[in-house]
């Protein structure tokens, strides 16, 4: 018996060690719980990184001397500007303000009141002399800025152009955090300028220190931060965690990967390995039924066109002939499938002072014909110039079959960006199919830049009017805004369908497609847009 109950203790104190045991190990690995996910007011999800694949590496993250749009989207990641375009509008509304300006009598002064909680990420405050400073850089001629015009009507800012001053007049710094602007005349659009990503607001030591090579190590007060830069490999940007919004961003890093090829860029998209992609010809079908990610629309300020020298093509009569024989809505579905509308102006429409109710540029070949018959211009040549590629565009093909059709050999020859450019400049294009994308959103933006005498030139069209010139220069400096865009309207009624002095074309809508996951894109009108509001769902 004693046996016995040694045995059944011995026999329940290994089933205890057993249990024990078991229960030690249950203890050594318990449930991981789910980590708590961050929301904002809305639902947004604080966290993760957003992936985007590029082409290139640009070459600097400087808006002053880098007119690209992937410069200027990457602009509004990381630099802020004095004043904004609201959300995905075109109304205007502060930034690093803190109230939008006040403006004197004259037109002429502004007051502007900086906010007082900005710092660069690189814990300086943000103050009035920095302004100054980012303002002065742009029209110093050593730093080869390509947007001066965005202060250009500042008292003083030639002389700074020219090397006749080192200091703006026109720039009043009134305290710490408090500045006025005086221009030399009233204009219009100058606040539009403000909005514009060329005029980014830099740390002015900082920028100093650095010379030539901030726009390798940039530092601005936007919602990211440069963190890493792998030449040809890699931009790598961290969250801004003392950004002066609230709240922003959502995102904890944005990525950028160098893919040269297209291809391989959609694979990486379809594989869910990049959150957003421009759309191959290809792929829009699928993108557009939801097959692979989300199709993101928006509405562009652009116009594609045709401009004719007026130093070659100089008869009304033939620009009009050319106008007629462009079958634009047939270009728009063929070549471009129907991702736009037919142009009936060349102010892009949504920009206040657009032609509103033009009746359209009529398509009629055989009267093109005979209006090339009447001004004596059979047999008529005409070379055209391709800025860059390797092949003629398909916009072009199609153009030069229509022109060959009334009997004009409109050939196309490509040269490099920077011969283009040189020779746009001399006024000495003939011709060429082109696109312009609003720098801001004002008739003057276009009909001052291609027809005021000395801008025209520039762009190679070469038009000449005193009563033109007189009628944008007077619109400028107008305060009366429903007076001011009736002026463009009607000059711009002249000069497309009474002068064919440029010929429009269409208007494309932009697209590109997002991962299922991706939310808050905020594309604006102007094309450009940063990642400040983006978030991803969480995984």
């Amino acid at each position: 018996m004693k046996k016995y109950l040694s045995f059944v203790i011995a026999l329940l104190m290994v089933t205890m060690l057993v249990s024990t045991a078991c229960t030690a190990k249950k203890v050594e690995n318990p449930p991981q719980p789910k980590a708590e996910v961050k929301k904002g007011p809305n639902g947004e999800v604080y966290g993760g990184t957003y992936h985007i694949a590029i082409n290139s590496e640009p070459p600097v993250i400087d808006p002053q001397v880098d007119t690209t749009l992937q410069v200027y989207n990457l602009s509004r990641n990381i630099f802020n500007t004095l004043i904004r375009y609201k959300g995905n509008s075109l109304e205007l509304e502060p930034e690093l303000l803190a109230e939008m300006p006040k403006t004197e009598a004259d037109n002429v002064t502004y007051h502007f009141k900086l906010r007082n909680d900005v710092k660069f990420t690189n814990g300086t405050p943000l103050m009035a002399k920095d302004v100054k400073y980012t303002v002065e850089r742009m029209l110093n001629p050593t730093t080869k800025a390509q947007n001066t015009w965005v202060y250009e009507e500042i008292k003083g800012a030639q002389d700074v152009i020219d090397k006749k001053a080192t200091e703006l007049a026109g720039f009043k710094i009134t305290g710490d955090y408090t500045f006025d602007l005086i221009l030399e005349r009233p204009f219009g659009p100058f606040l539009s300028n403000l909005a514009t990503p060329p005029a980014s607001i830099y740390p002015a030591d900082y920028a100093k220190q650095q010379g030539d090579q901030f726009g390798r190590k940039p530092i601005g007060s936007g919602p990211f931060k440069v963190a890493d830069w792998k030449a040809n490999e890699l931009l790598a940007l961290d969250k801004n965690a003392d950004y002066f919004e609230k709240g922003f961003p959502f995102l904890d890093k944005v990525e950028y990967k160098v893919i040269k090829e297209e291809a391989t860029r959609w694979l990486e998209f379809a594989k869910g390995n990049t959150d957003e992609e421009s759309i191959p010809t290809a792929e829009f079908d699928a993108v557009a039924k939801g097959q692979t990610g989300v199709l993101l629309k928006y509405v562009a300020l652009n116009t594609y066109y045709l401009a004719l020298n007026q130093d070659v093509v100089k008869d009304k009569r033939v620009r009009q002939a050319i106008s007629m024989a462009i079958d634009r809505k047939k270009i728009l579905s063929v070549v471009r499938h129907d991702q736009g509308v037919v142009a009936k102006s060349f102010v892009t429409p949504g920009i206040p002072g657009a032609l509103t109710n033009a009746a359209g540029f009529e398509y009629n070949p055989e009267k093109a014909k005979q209006l090339l018959k009447d001004a004596g211009a059979t047999g008529l040549k005409i070379e055209a110039w391709q800025r860059g590629g390797d092949k003629v565009v398909d916009d072009s093909l199609a153009i030069q079959q229509m022109l060959k059709d009334i009997g004009i050999d409109w050939t196309v020859k490509i040269v490099d960006k920077a011969t283009f450019n040189d020779a746009r400049s001399k006024g000495n294009v003939p011709s060429n199919f082109g696109n312009w994308w609003a720098d801001y959103p004002d008739p003057d933006n276009y009909l001052y830049t291609y027809f005021q005498s000395k801008s025209s030139k520039s762009m190679s069209v070469n038009y000449n009017n005193a009563d033109a010139d007189k009628i944008l220069a007077d619109a400028r400096g107008l305060a009366d805004q429903s007076k001011r865009q009736k002026m463009y309207q009607d000059l711009e009624t002249k000069l497309l369908y009474d002068e064919y002095a440029l010929i429009p074309l269409f208007h494309l809508y932009e697209y590109y497609a997002a991962q299922k996951g991706v939310h808050g894109n905020l594309a604006n009108p102007t094309g450009v847009g940063g990642l400040k509001t983006v978030w991803k769902d969480a995984k």
